[in-house]
């Protein structure tokens, strides 16, 4: 799965959610599978599943509205739950990163997610 590095060497892979490309930030802080921005997400692609409590990087708490969708990951389609956040913020967490091998290379400005070959 091949990302881009933006103008500020920040990682990025495209997913496709609901037939559309999505650009998402990736964010080894995060822990979880995918924040998807409410300006970008279309409701009807995922089931309403309710709201979780998030505590950010600067210890402040979010609420978050959560859906189940399914996600096209390595030409396989998997159930996860996502959490809609503010404006077009989008951010991929570890826990679709892991057990893969995340490659970024800002010499060459390339970004690479290798699939684990067992997965």
């Amino acid at each position: 799965m091949l990302g881009f590095l933006d103008e500020l060497n920040q990682a990025f892979l495209t997913l496709e959610l609901g037939h559309s490309p999505l650009d998402v930030q990736i964010d080894t802080g995060f822990n979880g599978t995918l924040v998807v921005g409410e300006e970008l997400f279309d409701p009807a692609c995922g089931i309403p599943t309710g709201t979780m409590k998030a505590e950010l990087a600067d210890e402040h708490v979010a609420t978050y509205d959560t859906y189940d969708v399914v996600l096209p990951w390595f030409d396989e389609d998997v159930q996860v739950q996502i959490l809609i956040g503010p404006d077009k913020l989008c951010l991929l967490g570890t826990d679709l990163l892991h057990p893969h091998r995340l490659e970024i290379d800002y010499g060459a400005q390339t970004v690479r997610l290798v699939q684990k070959p067992d997965w």
